[in-house]
C-alpha cells in the first residue's frame, strides 16, 4: 500500500468522526467529533441563559425590595402616630395632677401674690403715707394657730391620698417624664422603702400594662444537609431570633411533613428560607419534582410567612446531564416562585469553583460552607431592613 492510499484512508475517518451540527437555540453550525444529543446548545447560548436568569433574578430583587420598604415605612408611621397619642395622654394626667395639687395648697389662705398683680396704693389727699403691718394676723395667737392648724388638715390629707404610705413623700411627675422614666423611679422608691406596694401614680399602671414589647421577626433556615456548619454565619447578627434546621439526607416531602413542627412558636410573619431539592434530582424525575414542590408551597401558604427559596447548588461528580437537570429545575423553579409569591435566590454562577466542594463532589468543604453562610446572612439582612 502506498503513502498516498493511507493518506486517503485517514481522511475517510477522520470525515466520519467529524459531524456538522447545528445548535438548537441560535441556528450556527458547528463541526463536533462523535455523535452530539438531538437538543445540542452551544456554549454561548448557555451563557446567554445564565446572564438572562440573573438579570430576572436581580429584578424579583428589586422588587421586593420596594415591597420591604412600603411595608417598613407603613409600620413606622403607625408607630409614630401610636408613640404620639400616648405622649400626649401622659402631658394631659400629668398637668391635671399639678393643677389638683395646686388646688390642694390653695385650700388654705396662703396665697401668691406677684409683682403685677399688686395695686398700686393711692397716697393720702394730705401727703401722708399710709402704713400696714401685713403680719399683724400671725402677731395674734389664735390667728396663728388657726393657719398651723390648716396647713396640717392640708398636708394630712395629701398624706391619705399619697399610696406610699405616713411619712413619706410620692415621686414628682413632670408632663415631660416618659413612662419609662417613671416605672424606673416608682421601682427605685419601692427599693428604697422594703415594700412592695403599687407605687404608680392613678393611670398610669393601665397604660404601661397595656403596652406590649414588640418581638422581632424570627428566621428560620431549613433543608438538607448542605447546610451544615452554616449557623454561625447566620445566626452571628442575631442568635436569639434565627434558627437554622439542617435535616441530613432529606428531600422535599420530608421537609413538607416536618415543616409546621419545625416553625411551632415561630410568631407572627416569619422569615422562612429553604434549601432543599439536591437528593431529589438523583431520584425523581422532573415532574414528580414539580409536583412535591407545589405540595410545599401549599403547606407555606397556609402558614403565614414570608418565603423564600434557595436555589439548588451544582453537583460536580455527576457529570453534565445531572447539571442540565438542575438548572431545568432552577429556570422552572424561578418563574414558579414569581408565580406563587415568593422569593427565589440563585447561586449557580458562585458554586462553579470544583474547590467548593469535598472530595466527595456532592457536600461543600469549608471554603464552600463559609460562602453559603456568608449569602444566605446577606440575604437574611436585605430582607428584613
Amino acid at each position: 500500500m502506498t503513502d498516498s492510499e493511507v493518506a486517503v484512508g485517514v481522511t475517510h475517518v477522520a470525515d466520519d468522526t467529524m459531524k456538522m451540527t447545528g445548535c438548537g437555540s441560535c441556528g450556527m453550525y458547528m463541526i463536533l467529533e462523535g455523535a452530539p444529543g438531538k437538543s445540542f446548545v452551544c456554549m454561548k447560548c448557555r451563557l446567554i441563559e445564565l446572564m438572562e436568569e440573573k438579570i430576572r433574578g436581580l429584578e424579583m430583587q428589586v422588587e421586593s425590595l420596594v415591597e420591604f420598604r412600603k411595608g417598613f415605612e407603613q409600620i413606622m408611621e403607625q408607630r409614630h402616630e401610636v408613640s404620639e397619642g400616648k405622649s400626649s395622654d401622659l402631658q394631659m394626667e400629668a398637668g391635671l395632677g399639678n393643677f389638683e395639687g395646686r388646688l390642694g395648697e390653695e385650700s388654705g389662705q396662703w396665697k401668691h401674690v406677684t409683682k403685677r398683680t399688686r395695686q398700686r396704693k393711692r397716697r393720702a389727699s394730705e401727703g401722708e403715707i399710709e402704713l400696714q403691718n401685713r403680719f399683724a394676723e400671725l402677731e395674734n395667737e389664735e390667728g396663728a394657730q388657726q393657719v398651723v392648724t390648716e396647713g396640717d388638715r392640708a398636708r394630712k390629707k395629701r398624706r391619705a391620698v399619697s399610696p406610699i404610705g405616713k411619712g413619706e413623700e410620692l415621686m414628682e411627675i413632670t408632663p415631660n417624664m416618659s413612662p419609662r422614666r417613671i416605672q424606673d423611679g416608682l421601682k427605685r422608691i419601692t427599693r428604697e422603702n422594703g415594700n412592695g406596694k403599687n407605687l404608680q401614680p392613678e393611670g398610669t399602671g393601665d397604660r404601661l400594662e397595656n403596652s406590649t414589647v414588640t418581638r422581632k421577626r424570627q428566621v428560620y433556615v431549613i433543608g438538607d444537609s448542605l447546610l451544615r456548619r452554616i449557623d454561625r454565619p447566620v445566626t452571628r447578627a442575631d442568635p436569639e431570633n434565627r434558627r437554622v434546621c439542617c435535616l441530613p439526607g432529606a428531600k422535599i416531602r420530608d421537609v413538607d411533613l416536618r415543616l409546621k413542627r419545625i416553625l411551632k412558636g415561630a410568631g407572627k410573619n416569619p422569615l422562612i428560607i429553604l434549601h432543599v431539592g439536591t437528593n431529589d434530582t438523583a431520584r425523581f424525575s422532573l415532574e414528580s419534582i414539580k409536583g412535591d414542590y407545589v405540595r410545599l408551597g401549599r403547606t407555606l401558604k397556609e402558614i403565614e410567612a414570608q418565603v423564600i427559596f434557595s436555589g439548588i447548588l451544582p453537583v460536580p461528580r455527576e457529570g453534565q446531564q445531572r447539571c442540565d437537570k438542575i438548572m431545568t429545575i432552577n429556570r422552572w423553579l424561578r418563574q414558579w416562585c414569581y408565580k406563587e409569591g415568593f422569593g427565589m435566590y440563585g447561586h449557580w454562577e458562585a458554586f462553579m469553583d470544583r474547590g467548593q466542594f469535598s472530595w466527595d463532589g456532592l457536600h461543600l468543604s469549608r471554603e464552600g460552607n463559609r460562602l453559603l453562610g456568608w449569602r444566605l446572612a446577606q440575604l437574611i439582612k436585605r430582607a428584613l431592613n
